[in-house]
Parts: C-alpha cells; sequence; structure tokens
C-alpha cells in the first residue's frame, strides 16, 4: 500500500511540475563536491521528468568534463516510475595548470526563468594537475 502511494504522490509532483506550478528541488551542499587528486565530481538532487536538466558549461581550458550521468533513485519498483528523482554527477578532470569556472544550470531547455538554479564553481589546478581548490556559490 505504502508504495501505490508513492506512486500517486510522484505521479501528481510531475503533473504539477510540468504545468509549472511546482519547482523541484535542486540542491547542492557546497561541502559535498569530492576532490581526489585530478578530478572532482559534484552531484545534484535532479529530476529530469519533470523537464528541469542540469547543464554544465566550462569557462577555462584548465579541465575537462570527463563524466556526466544521471542516476534514478532506488524504488521498491521492478520498473521505473515517471516523477522519481536522482542524481545528476559530473566529474571534471584536470588537463593543464590553471583556473577554469564551472557555471551548472537547473532549468527547462525550452523557457528560462528568474528562479532557475544557477551554481558556479572556480576550479584551481596546480602544475602536477592536481586540483588545489574549488570554490562554488550556489
Amino acid at each position: 500500500m505504502q508504495a501505490f502511494i508513492q506512486k500517486i504522490i510522484a505521479l501528481i509532483m510531475s503533473i504539477l511540475a510540468f504545468l509549472g506550478l511546482v519547482k523541484p528541488a535542486a540542491e547542492i551542499d557546497p561541502d559535498t563536491f569530492k576532490v581526489d587528486g585530478s578530478t572532482v565530481e559534484f552531484c545534484f538532487d535532479s529530476n529530469p521528468t519533470t523537464g528541469y536538466d542540469w547543464t554544465a558549461e566550462i569557462d577555462g581550458d584548465c579541465v575537462e568534463l570527463t563524466k556526466d550521468e544521471y542516476v534514478q533513485d532506488q524504488v521498491d519498483s521492478p520498473v521505473a516510475i515517471a516523477g522519481i528523482g536522482g542524481r545528476q554527477y559530473y566529474v571534471f578532470t584536470a588537463v593543464k595548470e590553471g583556473t577554469a569556472t564551472i557555471t551548472f544550470t537547473y532549468a527547462r531547455s525550452w523557457e528560462q526563468n528568474d528562479d532557475d538554479r544557477i551554481v558556479t564553481a572556480q576550479i584551481t589546478v596546480d602544475a602536477a594537475l592536481n586540483i588545489i581548490e574549488v570554490g562554488t556559490d550556489a
């Protein structure tokens, strides 16, 4: 019974979000990105079934995007359920010394709103191709 109620709630939220009546949550905690030597991974809450999607734009040439993957949350159902959110993962790899700014935007591709979610990250890479600093503005 609980699984059925979750499906109904997910369906209602998807319809409301599609109609623009509810904007799905998209949060980043600036302290939760992970740096591992020459790579940095960002993870964002996401729900592309609502039409909202994350995009990443790189300004600078010291890092390159090496992973862009959406992973749907696990549900107790043998099939994917519309309206269930998940996580969007981005991994950037250092390729040369310098600084780059990455602008992440959570929006619908066909419309632009003042409340679109924008997060910027500044990444600094040293001569040994280690990521030495990541600053975010959520």
